[in-house]
């Protein structure tokens, strides 16, 4: 059971929601939720059993979720409850202070790896809240707090990530680039700063996650050749390597998944 919340307006422009999961697991989908990447950074905040994410058990109760590469399956049971802030991609640096590139890769960060983020602390003062209200007052708080004395994104990076989500992820970086006042090699540093990603890494994201949406609306009538040069791909066997790069499923596979999860046509 997944519930998101908008932040307030001053937070808008970097956070996506605070959301909130707990644990209802479905015969259909095995008890997995899958995580697929998006680019972005987040926060998690555990309150209920220990997490077994990829098959493993994640010690701790708080984190920060550092940009992800490739879709991760978290185990779901009755005792799942989550609360967790996600940044949008590109956005999520003025509060972790530090470059994305340094925490990319798909792993959660225990809460102590950045010690002035006091991530800890906060996971105490959010467990002593039952009321669901309160727990996200006090992170709308902290956020803005740390908003105050962050560093901000240069203007252009959302232009350069809009332009590339308005595209899929199809569009060439290097026509990116002219759309720009600086060259690649400014671009690739923004990115690696503020992303974690390369450009041409966080556009292969967009493209799987534009093909995972064509699969999904598709249902039973899908045709993975149309979805692969919908989605810009020219070949098959490019679209099949990226496509399991990225969610671990082949695209015949992910539309055997969703028929089963999400029924014949969506």
């Amino acid at each position: 059971m997944l519930t998101k919340f908008l932040p307030s307006t001053p937070l808008r422009p970097f956070v996506q929601c605070f959301w909130r999961a707990t644990g209802r697991a479905g015969e259909d989908a095995g008890g997995i939720e899958l995580l697929h990447p998006d680019g972005a950074t987040g926060l998690l905040f555990n309150f209920g059993a220990a997490l077994e994410r990829d098959g493993e058990r994640v010690q701790g109760g708080c984190w920060i979720d550092s940009p992800k590469r490739r879709t991760a399956r978290l185990k779901v049971g009755q005792e799942l409850d989550l609360l967790g802030v996600r940044f949008l991609p590109g956005m999520g640096f003025p509060f972790v202070g530090e470059a994305l590139s340094v925490l990319a890769g798909g792993d959660m960060l225990p809460g102590d790896a950045l010690r002035r983020l006091e991530l800890e602390t906060l996971h105490d003062r959010l467990g002593q809240e039952a009321n669901l209200s309160a727990r996200l007052t006090i992170l709308e708080e902290y956020l803005l707090d740390r908003l105050r004395h962050g560093e901000r994104a240069p203007s252009a990076l959302p232009v350069a990530l809009e332009w590339l989500r308005q595209c899929h992820g199809q569009g060439s970086i290097t026509a990116l680039v002219d759309e720009l006042p600086f060259g690649q090699r400014r671009l690739e540093r923004l990115f690696q700063r503020h992303m974690g990603l390369s450009p041409k890494h966080y556009a292969r994201l967009l493209r799987v996650a534009h093909s995972r949406e064509l699969i999904k609306q598709g249902g039973a009538a899908s045709s993975l050749t149309d979805t692969a040069f919908a989605a810009g791909y020219f070949d098959q066997a490019h679209f099949i390597h990226d496509f399991k790069a990225v969610t671990g499923f082949t695209p015949g596979g992910y539309l055997d998944y969703a028929r089963r999860r999400y029924g014949a046509s969506s």
